[in-house]
């Protein structure tokens, strides 16, 4: 609830004056203090858009690897639908030595509308990739933003296969929840697969 309160008076009290500031803050070496940026800045909506556009090219013309700041504004424009940075995305992969950030990428790619084009990667990492365990449940996550039907049959493989428990088997439910929501004839699909047992595949 702090975080809420503590959120909610930046934008009362300080609103778009304090983008520039929660931009910068995304360099914290806090993660909350990153957290608590990401999700003001997130809030604030379109006014965010533009400051961040600018930074996020800032960032990529410098092409610095492995930065992760440019990570946390690369997740907030996607989550803001700003299409503006979908070629530069593609460019974005090769600053990156770590699979968990290219994921990051793909996911943002996927929410931009170009699902089609990075499925592939995406299924390899869910259902074939020798670390699945450890990057199926991202991967479940990208892939729950791609409107192809074949992601419902990958999702329920994934759930089928064992190879995941615990929280991460609960991420890829949600996945697969939050795709069949948002399209019945996805629900439809899932149905066919599984039959009456599809609240087992939904998660809580």
């Amino acid at each position: 609830m702090e975080r809420e309160e503590l959120i909610k008076r930046i934008i009362e009290e300080k609103g778009e004056q304090a983008i520039d500031d929660l931009i910068k803050l995304l360099e914290d070496e806090d993660s909350q203090v990153k957290e608590i940026a990401s999700e003001t800045l997130f809030k604030l909506g379109k006014a965010s858009k533009d400051p961040l556009y600018r930074e996020f090219k800032k960032r990529i013309h410098e092409g610095n690897r492995n930065d992760i700041t440019l990570l946390y504004i690369i997740d907030l424009l996607a989550d803001l639908e700003d299409e503006r940075i979908k070629k530069d995305l593609y460019n974005a992969l090769s600053l990156f030595d770590f699979e968990e950030a290219e994921l990051i990428i793909y996911e943002a790619l996927s929410k931009l509308g170009d699902g089609e084009k990075v499925y592939k990667i995406l299924r390899y990492f869910l259902l074939e990739d020798a670390d699945r365990k450890k990057y199926g449940a991202q991967a479940a996550m990208a892939l729950s933003y791609i409107e192809m039907p074949e992601v419902v049959k990958d999702l329920v493989q994934a759930i089928d296969s064992g190879d995941f428990s615990g929280e991460d088997l609960e991420i890829i439910k949600k996945a697969l929840s939050n795709l069949v929501t948002r399209n019945s004839m996805y629900y439809e699909i899932l149905k066919k697969l599984v039959g009456d047992k599809d609240e087992d595949y939904l998660g809580g």
